[in-house]
């Protein structure tokens, strides 16, 4: 299949991406500090407020500048959410692609795989392609058979059946990409609000690591940020070149990847 080096450019583009998403972090922090400019510019302009009201801004000016990063973080779980929502479609996005190029490389193809010979191929396709699937059998098997890449038990599924690519997650990944990945379906579908379907998916592997009850209301913080990257880099590390997640640092980062590193 293909080298490690290839391989090793979705990872790459994965934790790209999650810098990308992580900027939203800074948005309670930019709120704030457009709030103290506010406050200032109205300081500035102060020749009609009475002493009383200059001390009122100037105490709130202090008291904004004194609200620690962490804790506005911790405020906006709204943020983390939709930081998760996106993380795994940018997963999504990133194994559909190593999933259309390994089935473009034809040489790991199970062709035991009984949905080959079930999906078919038109005269359309034929016409449409010129007689030439070179580089385009890929697209086409996600287009007509719809492989989902938003839960755990189906992307190691699918890759198992049509690659014969079997992976051995550690128990706490294992449980950290399905608890994950079933948030986002939460987060999507049902407000946020834990039901039946979470708790039975996440039970299967004893992955409700928040011991979440139905009804209860999803919240994400930012240690649930950095377990999510971790979990996920991993997944692909080791999915696009069966290597277990070394590369991956303590705050989710691929070692190497940022400035400084």
């Amino acid at each position: 299949m293909m080298s490690s080096s290839e391989n090793n450019e979705y990872v790459t583009k994965l934790s790209s991406r999650f810098e990308k998403i992580e900027k939203l972090e800074s948005t309670p922090m930019v709120m704030r500090d457009q709030a103290i400019q506010c406050l200032k510019t109205v300081l500035d302009d102060s020749s009609n407020l009475v002493h009383e009201d200059k001390n009122i801004i100037q105490n709130g000016i202090k008291s904004l500048k004194n609200i620690k990063e962490e804790s506005m973080k911790e405020q906006f779980s709204v943020i983390y959410s939709q930081m998760c929502v996106l993380a795994v479609s940018s997963l999504e996005a990133i194994l559909k692609d190593y999933f259309v190029d390994s089935f473009n490389d034809k040489t790991d193809i199970n062709i035991e795989n009984k949905k080959l010979n079930e999906i078919k191929v038109t005269i359309r396709d034929i016409i449409d392609n010129e007689l030439n699937f070179d580089n385009k059998l890929g697209s086409l098997i996600l287009e007509r058979d719809k492989p989902n890449f938003q839960d755990l038990k189906s992307i190691l599924s699918n890759f198992k059946n049509y690659f014969n690519k079997e992976i051995k997650l550690e128990s706490d990944l294992q449980k950290k990409l399905c608890f994950y990945l079933e948030i986002r379906h939460l987060l999507v579908h049902k407000g946020g609000v834990v039901d039946k379907r979470f708790i039975n998916s996440t039970g299967v592997l004893d992955a409700n690591i928040k011991n979440y009850k139905a009804g209860d209301t999803v919240e994400i913080k930012s240690s649930d940020w950095i377990d999510m990257k971790q979990a996920f880099l991993s997944l692909l590390d080791m999915l696009t070149r069966g290597k277990a997640a070394a590369e991956i640092d303590n705050d989710g980062f691929l070692k190497g990847s940022r400035k400084g590193a």
